[in-house]
């Protein structure tokens, strides 16, 4: 009795999701390699091939997962790699309506958002003197994160809950100033402030600055 061939499409699914956990693999690998050689060697002093020796797979793995050092670094400090905790207080912050609770909120994200990427970030600050092409990527992610202070900016001043007399421009300047990286790095880098001291400050600061002060 002759057996029907096996279907090539019942296959599929599952080489598929093997090839996918593959995919993810390497990816957090390459990621992983790249994250311990910029903080030994520096951003200048790492290269492709090095990173690929690191992260066992070959250069042109590199090249056509990511295409370049820098899209790697970029991978590393875009909001998409933020950890899933941050994710989830972002999801909480666009579903909350109490302004006070939104403002402190931010503060947490900032913190959490910054605390595990202090070595990328720092890269990211001071690599762009020796490679000119990262000043391009620091514009991006600012004018990013200043795009997404702005629209915080906007719910306060819709639902009126934005302090008397603050412009929406002036406020959207305050917000993303007070969140940005350099005020995180002074204080917590340079001045040795515990993060939750600074969220706390943060908060009350946010709350003052932009915030209708509470009746009574």
């Amino acid at each position: 009795m002759e057996h029907a061939p096996q279907s090539s499409e019942g296959k599929r699914p599952y080489h598929s999701r093997a090839r996918q956990r593959q995919a993810e693999e390497t990816r957090r690998r390459i990621l992983a390699a790249t994250r311990e050689l910029f903080a030994s060697r520096g951003y200048a002093g790492t290269t492709l091939e090095a990173i690929a020796e690191q992260a066992l797979v070959s250069p042109k793995t590199i090249a056509a997962v990511f295409g370049s050092k820098h899209a790697i670094l970029a991978e590393v400090v875009h909001p998409d790699a933020f950890g899933p905790h941050v994710q989830h207080l972002l999801d909480e912050l666009r579903a909350t309506p109490e302004p006070e609770l939104r403002v402190a909120l931010v503060a947490q994200i900032t913190r959490q958002a910054y605390e595990p990427l202090v070595l990328e970030l720092e890269l990211l600050r001071t690599a762009h003197a020796v490679a000119p092409e990262l000043a391009e990527l620091v514009r991006e992610i600012e004018t990013r994160r200043r795009q997404n202070q702005g629209r915080l900016v906007a719910y306060l001043d819709e639902h009126h809950m934005l302090r008397q007399g603050l412009p929406v421009e002036e406020a959207t300047d305050v917000l993303w100033t007070l969140t940005s990286y350099d005020l995180y790095r002074m204080l917590v880098v340079e001045q040795s402030w515990e993060p939750v001291r600074y969220e706390t400050w943060l908060a009350q600061l946010l709350t003052q600055q932009l915030l209708q002060p509470a009746a009574g």
